[in-house]
């Protein structure tokens, strides 16, 4: 039955191919009602036309419904349309066969004009379905090996060797060109369905990119225009209670928004397959605690609780703890938002795992509002949200579960999500992490702001004027002296001509960028060749931060520059060299 129904999609070019052959056979027709009046066989001529016309009229009306568009013909619509075409190839076949055996007419060449017209007009027809053309042209066929065998019994038409040497040959002829067509029509349908397939992916791209735009333009309004209020405040000169305020405000809404852009980053990365991770040790104990620390006080400033699983400390795995420290994040973001009253609870089980690996299982579980059944397949869908309540109430781009469950899955894990109306969310993070060595000493601990001597050189290059303002900015408290290069060309030019301390190097930057433009500067043997050169970029892969470390560069920071941390690799750089702490 499935067979059959498969077959509807292919009659339907075959419905309107034989439509267009219907004048056709009303000529074959006739011709053949004047071959019968040569051969003195008048008689059949009546015969002859009545069962033309009704088998005509029966393929008209089995074919109808698979000319109509949006038709969804079943299989005793394919088995009709079936039959009519062997039915009309029958007549045809046994007519041509009859001719030919009619004696000393001269007919024969007529009747295998019939045999070839018939095959070719079902080569034509059943061009996109095999079975279709074996319906069809199987009378033809047995009509041509039926010619040697009348011969080889005493009809005078044709030499019997000679003709089945010609019918076989023939046969071939016409099976090696509808093999040829038939491969070329599925070639052009297969070419066809990828394009419409490739057009609708593009239309579903396009959609999904506006829907983006749209939902990204929303977003970053929000704190763009916290920014731009703040701002506003403090130029327009507040009380000093005020201006701390709105410092604040400048200072959270600059955090959203990095926020935002980071999980653009990482999608992006992630469709485009260029995403790495690290391998280091790590304490999970430590991270689970820090997790519960850093969240405690929005938990407590929207009047919920917050219940952390307590681990056994100097629980060393390896992994990469800043992309699961990301997910854990996420999942706490969202348990916090979605939460109106009760608790937040963190949970962890840890167990062996075969040789020298640990199976790690993290559960955020929350009391809110759960996920409707419905939701659950757009839950882990880019810009969506559960619904367009949930999408108005709450906002987000719906990033941040995609790019988890991602880096989840990059891990070698997986995150998934149980829930009961009304009843809250469950996500669990899923993990197995190898056993990590203990690291001594704390990487996470900084530098104390430094006290700089106010004569300090400094260069800062780059192409935006709003990050050389933003730089000139965060150092005017330090006292040094500042200068700035849009560039390059003019940032080699100014450390050829004067003394500096310390070069601020943006890494992308257009015509030479930051890595070219320090290895020119190493290369130059001028007084500036061997000064620390600090690279920043909003690149953080290992293997980017890797060529700036090639090129020259003695210390690398993240974009957006926190000011401590630019601090810090100031202190880093213009301290001795025994005191100096790799970054």
């Amino acid at each position: 039955m499935d067979r059959l129904k498969s077959l509807g999609v292919s009659l339907s070019a075959t419905a309107h191919e034989r439509r267009k052959q219907v004048p056709v056979r009303i000529l074959l027709s006739l011709l053949v009602s004047w071959a019968l009046h040569s051969a003195g066989q008048d008689q059949w001529i009546g015969a002859w036309l009545v069962a033309v016309a009704v088998i005509q009229g029966f393929e008209i009306l089995a074919m109808v419904r698979f000319r109509r568009p949006g038709a969804n013909p079943g299989a005793v619509d394919v088995i009709l349309a079936l039959a009519s075409t062997l039915a009309m190839a029958t007549l045809f076949a046994g007519t041509s066969v009859a001719i030919w055996a009619n004696d000393g007419r001269g007919l024969e060449g007529f009747a295998m004009l019939i045999i070839a017209g018939g095959l070719l007009t079902n080569v034509a027809s059943g061009i996109e379905a095999r079975s279709i053309f074996f319906v069809g042209a199987t009378p033809y066929f047995v009509g041509l090996l039926a010619m040697p065998v009348m011969a080889l019994f005493g009809s005078p038409s044709g030499d019997p060797v000679l003709t089945s040497l010609a019918s076989v040959l023939f046969i071939g002829a016409i099976l090696n060109v509808y093999g040829r067509v038939h491969a070329a029509r599925a070639a052009e349908l297969c070419a066809l369905r990828e394009a419409e397939m490739r057009v609708e992916q593009a239309q579903g791209a396009m959609a999904d990119r506006a829907a983006m735009a749209a939902i990204i333009s929303h977003e970053l309004r929000t704190p763009v225009s916290a920014i731009l209020a703040g701002a506003q405040v403090i130029r327009d000169d507040a009380a000093p209670a005020q201006r701390q305020e709105t410092a604040e405000l400048i200072v959270d809404a600059g955090a959203l928004m990095t926020r935002m852009l980071n999980d653009l980053l990482d999608h992006s990365k992630m469709e485009a397959g260029a995403m790495s991770l690290e391998s280091r040790d790590f304490d999970l104990s430590g991270m689970i605690s820090d997790t519960g620390r850093f969240w405690r006080a929005q938990v407590a400033e929207k009047g919920l609780a917050l219940r952390a699983a307590t681990l056994e400390p100097g629980l060393w795995l390896r992994g990469d703890p800043y992309r699961l420290r990301q997910i854990l994040n996420n999942l706490m973001s969202n348990a916090i938002k979605f939460t109106a009253r009760g608790e937040i609870a963190v949970e962890v089980a840890v167990t062996p795992e075969g040789s020298g690996e640990r199976a790690v299982t993290i559960t955020v579980r929350d009391q809110g509002a759960g996920i409707a059944p419905e939701a659950m397949d757009r839950l882990f869908t880019p810009f969506a949200q559960g619904s367009s309540e949930v999408a108005r109430t709450y906002g987000g781009t719906g990033l941040g579960l995609k790019v988890s469950r991602d880096l989840a899955r990059l891990m070698g894990g997986d995150l998934t999500v149980q829930s009961t109306p009304g009843e809250g969310a469950a996500f669990t993070l899923s993990l197995r992490l190898a056993v990590g060595e203990p690291v001594t000493g704390d990487e996470a601990t900084t530098i104390p702001a430094p006290e700089l001597q106010p004569s300090l050189r400094i260069l800062a290059v780059d192409d935006h004027e709003i990050n050389r303002r933003t730089l000139a900015l965060v150092l005017q408290p330090l006292g040094v002296e500042l200068a700035t290069a849009s560039d390059g060309l003019l940032a080699l030019d100014l450390l050829a001509r004067q003394a500096f301390d310390v070069v601020l190097m943006d890494v992308n930057m257009p015509g030479i960028d930051g890595n070219e433009t320090t290895r020119r500067l190493r290369a130059s043997g001028g007084p500036n060749a061997a000064i620390p050169v600090i690279g920043f970029s909003a690149c953080t892969e290992a293997d980017q931060i890797a060529a700036c470390r090639a090129a020259g560069m003695t210390d690398w920071l993240a974009k957006p520059l926190e000011p401590h941390r630019l601090y810090d690799a100031l202190h880093r750089a213009v301290a001795p060299e025994a005191e100096r702490v790799e970054a």
